[in-house]
């Protein structure tokens, strides 16, 4: 692929979609490739890298005026969230959106999320798919519930005044909170499929983190357990995927399996 075959432009505002990682980059490479499909034109990609793999190979398709590459030295006191409040200083848009390096995004992600910001400060998705790279759940997506909203899929305004928390876990979710008071906006269940969360057993979380998922509010719980209990759990609601939900999923396993993730 070459960049010519990517749209960016000047048209609205930037949005700076930053990724923090180290050591990734088989995994980086299909959120970059993510960030290059996207259908809006007015964007930047933001990396801050403190590993020891040289992601410039997986880099080359990105015009260099849309793309910083920060690589640091790994300091084992440095935390995540110090990490992604380096990514914020180096941003140059308007509008920044979190991109995590294992994450998967529909094509119209920024386009959606811009559109649903509308005239507040910040906008994420109250649920997502959500996928375990294990041969029982490969071909058992997910809608995943995030309670407070599943804060990777956060975009917003662009402001210095909130920054992440100094923590190596949960950070983002501090970071979402911070953010209520000033006014914001969600995108509903229908749309969960603009981004998927991966389980590849190298994710900060533990597998169980995405396993509650399945069944986190007290009408799931309930459901989830019953169906245990009768042998029905392949018609649990949760794996009741939209037709656009089940083309994302798709798309997400055929791109992955082409780059060899699994």
């Amino acid at each position: 692929m070459t960049s010519s075959l990517f749209h960016f432009a000047d048209d609205g505002p930037r949005v700076s979609c930053l990724m923090v990682t180290a050591d990734r980059r088989a995994l980086a490479q299909r959120s970059v490739g993510c960030f290059l499909a996207q259908d809006y034109s007015n964007r930047e990609l933001i990396i801050v890298d403190d590993g020891e793999e040289d992601y410039a190979p997986i880099l080359r398709d990105i015009p260099a005026d849309r793309v910083v590459y920060h690589r640091l030295d790994r300091q084992p006191a440095t935390t995540l969230g110090e990490l992604r409040n380096l990514s914020l200083d180096l941003a140059r848009g308007e509008l920044i959106a979190q991109w995590d390096d294992d994450d998967w995004f529909a094509p119209h992600r920024l386009s959606h999320s811009v559109d649903a910001l509308g005239d507040k400060a910040a906008v994420w998705g109250e649920a997502t798919l959500m996928h375990l790279d294990d041969p029982a759940w490969i071909d058992r997506p997910y809608l995943g519930w995030f309670k407070g909203g599943a804060p990777s899929t956060i975009l917003h305004r662009r402001r210095d005044d909130i920054r992440y928390p100094s923590e190596r876990k949960g950070e983002d979710s501090t970071y979402r909170d911070a953010w209520r008071r000033l006014g914001t906006a969600l995108i509903r269940q229908q749309d969960a499929h603009l981004l998927i969360r991966c389980f590849h057993g190298r994710n900060t979380w533990d597998r169980h983190h995405f396993e509650r998922r399945l069944a986190l509010r007290p009408a799931q719980i309930v459901e989830w357990r019953l169906r245990q209990l009768t042998g029905t759990t392949e018609r649990y609601s949760a794996f009741r995927l939209s037709a656009a939900q089940r083309d994302a999923f798709d798309l997400y396993v055929a791109q992955s399996r082409a780059l060899g993730l699994f």
